[in-house]
């Protein structure tokens, strides 16, 4: 049963995937009874670089108890959306002008496909996949604690949208395409209006209309047990660097996310060591500029926890470059307070 699901969000750049990365591998040394899954829902995936291995769109054992993926969502989306979409499809080629068209008819096939839908909603599709509790996967590995790399704000918060209100998407996204049938077939009206032959499929279409609001309700009941699950156990935790447009981000990072999912934690990363500073006048004024953004950072999420880490001279690559920067990061700290940070 899946006990927690652990976010990290905020401005590209920051070190969210490296951060994810060193937290997944953490807590699966210091739980080796519980399976851990990472995903990277980042555009630019990069566990395998950081893992110095190909892991890709399939579950990739990293450890004995941490497997990786970096999801290709055009295959889930297919996956989730073929029937629909071909119900769909039918149910439009039973309009009276499609038939007598056939432009239109192909322009409906060639269109409203899988890969037509918005990449966020493939992506949601995915993440509710992995998620929804009634799911397996081909290994058969039942996770119990995910940690999810996500994109930056924008994107982050569409993922959460989603799944709330995807019946809404699902349906604007068949009203659109809908209307540009109707802009396909404009130049013909009169043939339209003059069109008076009636239905004679009229059970098959109200058939075709049943199984499609039932799929369409089931989305939606996802939605909502997808929903609740992201509430109950998900815990946001935004990573920024020590300077102005990342600690912005994170800012309406926390203001957009809040109805979605609980913040518990700040990263601070890529900070300037002292004794660098010292030693290094550039370092130094680095130093500098970074000391007055922490502070500010510090105080304005000072109800929450805050983690910091330094720059490492080695990239934290591999195993055991992540397992040095979750010490950065972590510390000696109990692997409850890893799971669920407190002041």
């Amino acid at each position: 049963m899946l006990e927690a699901i652990l976010v990290l969000g905020g401005k590209g750049g920051v070190g969210k995937s490296t951060i994810s990365a060193a937290t997944a591998v953490r807590l699966s040394d210091l739980l080796p009874d519980k399976n851990f899954l990472l995903i990277s829902f980042d555009m630019a995936h990069n566990l395998s670089d950081l893992f110095e291995q190909e892991i890709g769109n399939k579950l990739t054992p990293l450890t004995n108890n941490l497997w990786g993926i970096e999801p290709d969502a055009n295959i889930y989306a297919e996956e989730y959306t073929t029937d629909l979409i071909d119900k769909m499809k039918t149910l439009m080629k039973k309009m009276p002008i499609v038939g007598l068209i056939p432009q239109v008819e192909k322009f409906i096939d060639t269109t409203f496909t899988a890969d037509s839908i918005p990449l966020a909603l493939k992506n949601a599709m995915f993440f509710q996949k992995i998620l929804d509790a009634e799911e397996t996967n081909s290994q058969n590995v039942q996770f119990d604690i995910i940690i999810a790399d996500f994109p930056p704000t924008a994107n982050m918060i569409t993922l959460f949208e989603i799944p709330e209100d995807q019946v809404k998407v699902v349906l604007k996204y068949s009203l659109n395409f809908y209307n540009s049938i109707k802009g396909a077939i404009r130049n013909v009206s009169k043939m339209w209006r003059n069109i008076t032959k009636p239905f004679d499929d009229y059970k098959e279409r109200k058939e075709l209309g049943r199984e499609i609001f039932n799929m369409i309700v089931d989305l939606e009941k996802r939605g909502e047990r997808i929903s609740e699950l992201i509430h109950n156990i998900g815990s946001l935790r935004l990573v920024t660097i020590a300077e102005k447009p990342s600690f912005e981000e994170i800012k309406r990072a926390r203001d957009l996310t809040k109805r979605y999912i609980n913040l518990e934690a700040v990263h601070i990363n890529m900070l300037i060591p002292k004794e660098h500073a010292k030693t290094c006048n550039f370092c130094g004024k680095i130093h500098s500029l970074q000391k007055n953004y922490l502070k500010e950072i510090k105080n304005e999420f000072q109800q929450i926890k805050i983690w910091q880490s330094d720059k490492l001279i080695e990239e934290p690559i591999g195993l055991e470059g992540l397992r040095k920067l979750a010490f950065e990061i972590y510390g000696e700290v109990n692997v409850k307070d890893i799971l669920y940070p407190k002041i």
